[in-house]
């Protein structure tokens, strides 16, 4: 299942984002007023724009509807996502044990509860400092999920190693990423040299708040990594050592 949701995966994100980046590229000028009057309704919104552009009144209602779809279903996603990554915490005891509990269907309601209502900090966006309170989630969210995808490729590069020096065949596996471990190391390098570089123009023009608005992430990183090393002992597990058949259904292949 895995080759054939990395093929769609991949070709959705093509087809949907960059070809309409593309597009609106070729199609909004770059000098539209619109582009830049601080609107904070969806005219600003170069979907909305390029709608109007082509004189299409009812197209921007409906690229409206799309949008409002496909952020609930991000929302969905993440919520579910979210609740489980919760639920692996709590299972590690890294997290409350009262987020495991299920109902009679299975639904983590704790979980899912908690992490629903992360999402009425939105509301916050209504007050009068709402917009820096936003500058400041989006960056810990952006810059957090660049981490994570760090953490992703790092995580690969080990395993992969893990499987050469346990004398592993990587064509005994259901699944081999192509291109590796190039690719990791190429995912590795833009995604820390993004969080590194994501706030550079507060040293062109130095604003502290602007700094921890764009590092804040970083920081916490680090302080939770190393709080994390300090209090758990816990060390890095050498390659011989690392657990390549837990969960397999079959632990000789």
């Amino acid at each position: 299942a895995i080759p054939h949701a990395v093929r769609w995966t991949y070709g959705l994100i093509f087809s949907l984002f960059v070809s309409t980046v593309f597009f609106l590229g070729i199609n909004v000028p770059y000098d539209n007023p619109d582009l830049s009057k601080g609107g904070n309704d969806a005219s600003a919104s170069p979907l909305v724009i390029v709608a109007n552009l082509a004189g299409v009144k009812v197209l921007p209602d409906i690229i409206n509807a799309v949008l409002l779809t496909a952020v609930l279903s991000a929302a969905n996603a993440n919520v579910y996502s979210s609740s489980r990554i919760l639920i692996a915490l709590a299972d590690e005891g890294h997290a409350p044990k009262f987020f495991k509990r299920t109902n009679k269907i299975g639904t983590p309601y704790f979980a899912v509860a908690f992490c629903a209502a992360i999402g009425l900090l939105a509301y916050m966006n209504l007050s009068s400092s709402g917009e820096k309170v936003f500058d400041w989630f989006l960056n810990i969210t952006s810059v957090a999920g660049f981490i994570c995808w760090s953490l992703i490729n790092v995580c690969h590069v080990r395993f992969m190693a893990a499987l050469r020096a346990q004398g592993i065949d990587r064509s005994t596996l259901p699944y081999t990423a192509p291109l590796q471990p190039y690719l990791s190391w190429f995912g590795l390098f833009f995604c820390i040299l993004i969080c590194i570089t994501n706030g550079f123009s507060v040293f062109v023009n130095w604003n502290t708040s602007d700094f921890f608005a764009a590092y804040i992430s970083v920081i916490l990183f680090v302080v939770l990594y190393v709080g994390h090393k300090a209090i758990f002992r816990t060390k890095i597990v050498p390659l011989k050592d690392v657990d390549l058949v837990k969960g397999c259904i079959d632990n000789q292949h």
